[in-house]
């Protein structure tokens, strides 16, 4: 896993990741540093019923009981009310019941690196592709080696013209954070008039790439910008919380409807 730090995921490290701020969500877990097994919920329906038997099933997948895990890592939001309410309420309960390090890190901050994490995307569901991306301007992944540097901004459809937002410089070392994470509306994110070196992720850049791709900005498909629990786990900031006082990031704007 890239992007640990203060040996938390080091050797003797057997850690879960949850992350289900998005419409498809995701539990994986990580031995020694490396991610075991992952299991997706494509739907969002499933994420209250079916996300603690996805818990068991990577458990088992990767040969470890709930007893020998050392810490809970949780994608904090911003993202679905409903999926991040769930995933941390998930997280809370298991780090209580265990006895064992809460972690919680962005979600924007973990997706603008997903596909270093999970590369082209081979092997992950079709929810997760976006192999039809029409052309124009869509920017090519790039192998950020040495000290090259890329400034991505993520962005998730919250619908209705709204998103959940941050940017990121990214290079080999991991995201630092540019713009903090945020609610709005697509057109107050362009307003606001991010460098034009901007590389444009996730779903709402997908669902706004027309729009984006006009005021003269590139995007990239699936999977860059997608939230997953491998991303949450490879750049967790290893700062513990406090599990019983700890709540998610909704940074909502807006009332519900």
């Amino acid at each position: 896993m890239s992007g640990t730090a203060g040996g938390a995921g080091g050797p003797g490290s057997c850690l879960l990741g949850i992350e289900t701020s998005w419409r498809v969500g995701s539990v994986a877990v990580a031995i020694d540093g490396t991610v075991a097994a992952r299991r997706f919920l494509t739907t969002p329906s499933e994420h209250a019923s079916g996300l603690i038997p996805a818990v068991r099933r990577v458990l088992h997948e990767a040969a470890a009981g709930l007893d020998e895990l050392t810490g809970i890592v949780v994608g904090a939001g911003p993202g679905s009310f409903t999926g991040v309410r769930i995933g941390g309420a998930a997280a809370k309960g298991l780090a209580t019941s265990l006895d064992v390090p809460l972690y919680a890190t962005s979600s924007l901050r973990a997706a603008c690196c997903a596909e270093e994490v999970v590369g082209t995307g081979a092997g992950l569901p079709p929810e997760l592709r976006d192999e039809g991306d029409p052309p124009g301007r869509a920017a090519k992944p790039r192998d950020l080696a040495g000290d090259e540097r890329e400034h991505r901004y993520v962005l998730l459809d919250a619908r209705h013209g709204r998103v959940y937002g941050a940017s990121y410089d990214v290079g080999a070392d991991g995201p630092v954070e540019v713009t903090a994470p945020h609610g709005g509306t697509v057109v107050e994110v362009i307003n606001a008039r991010p460098s034009r070196g901007v590389v444009f992720v996730g779903e709402g850049a997908r669902a706004y790439r027309t729009l984006l791709r006009a005021a003269g900005y590139g995007t990239r498909p699936y999977p860059a910008g997608v939230p997953l629990a491998d991303a949450v786990l490879s750049y967790c900031s290893w700062d513990p919380v406090d599990a019983s006082a700890w709540e998610p990031e909704y940074v909502r704007r807006w009332r519900p409807g």
